[in-house]
């Protein structure tokens, strides 16, 4: 049943609703609620098992799930078609979160596509979308950069795949990063995104480390018109300290020497 907005006027309405918030603490309410998790999967909920009975699907889970196709076959060669058609099915804010959250996975995962991607994100016109963006930033961050071990039963061959497969997500999520604030979706999360980023090289080998500089690459050239001193300084003085001729070589590719 829709709420009469009279109702948000009255007086005693708002005497109750301030009692209300002096007793909870509504910071950490929304903080909670903001928080939980989306289920991207919710349309493939069912309430009937029996094959007797014929699954409802409603127009609102077939638009996701229209969406989510196209955003699957996205590449460079279809993406003006499909990104339209993206776009023209957006016209319910509440979908907005199974939307925003599958083109950000998707960034991350397969970065080649990741400016297709943050181009959707920027065109998508609810403001709202900020909220949510910056809710998947904060997550992949905390995720990627957290310090996990791995037990200590794990396998060197488990240890070394999580490793790997951390990398990997922090490259995706860095490219991801780069491209938001090219576009102005999100301000100030280079510098926190680098700075970790950059320290992994030290205790990484040669060929995290070069896999690593060919995307520091890629990102310096979204993002920056000149590469910042700290950087330039790091990427210096493993040049100086490396015995791979491979990383140097590409150390001067990056600064341009």
């Amino acid at each position: 049943m829709p709420i009469d907005i009279n109702v948000l006027q009255d007086e005693e309405y708002k005497e109750k609703y301030q009692e209300y918030k002096n007793k909870v603490n509504i910071d950490k309410l929304t903080l909670f609620l903001e928080n939980i998790e989306t289920n991207k999967k919710y349309y493939r909920t069912a309430i009937h098992k029996n094959k007797r009975y014929k699954k409802t699907v409603t127009e609102d889970t077939s638009i996701v799930k229209q969406i989510n196709s196209f955003i699957n076959r996205i590449t460079d060669m279809n993406y003006e078609k499909l990104s339209e058609q993206i776009l023209s099915l957006i016209t319910k804010e509440y979908m907005l979160s199974y939307i925003i959250e599958n083109l950000i996975e998707k960034s991350i995962l397969h970065h080649i596509y990741t400016h297709l991607y943050v181009d959707i994100l920027g065109k998508i016109p609810y403001e709202s979308k900020h909220l949510i963006i910056v809710k998947q930033c904060n997550k992949y961050h905390k995720e990627f950069f957290s310090s996990v071990t791995n037990p200590d039963d794990s396998s060197s061959y488990e240890k070394l795949c999580s490793k790997n497969k951390n990398i990997d997500n922090i490259i995706g999520y860095s490219i991801l990063i780069a491209h938001l604030e090219k576009a102005n979706i999100v301000q100030d999360y280079i510098d926190r995104v680098l700075q970790p980023f950059m320290e992994t090289l030290s205790v990484s080998t040669d060929e995290e480390v070069f896999k690593i500089l060919v995307s520091l690459e890629k990102i310096f050239q979204i993002r920056f018109d000149v590469i910042p001193d700290t950087y330039r300084g790091i990427l210096l003085r493993l040049k100086g300290n490396t015995e791979s001729s491979k990383i140097r070589f590409k150390i001067m590719d990056i600064l341009g020497l």
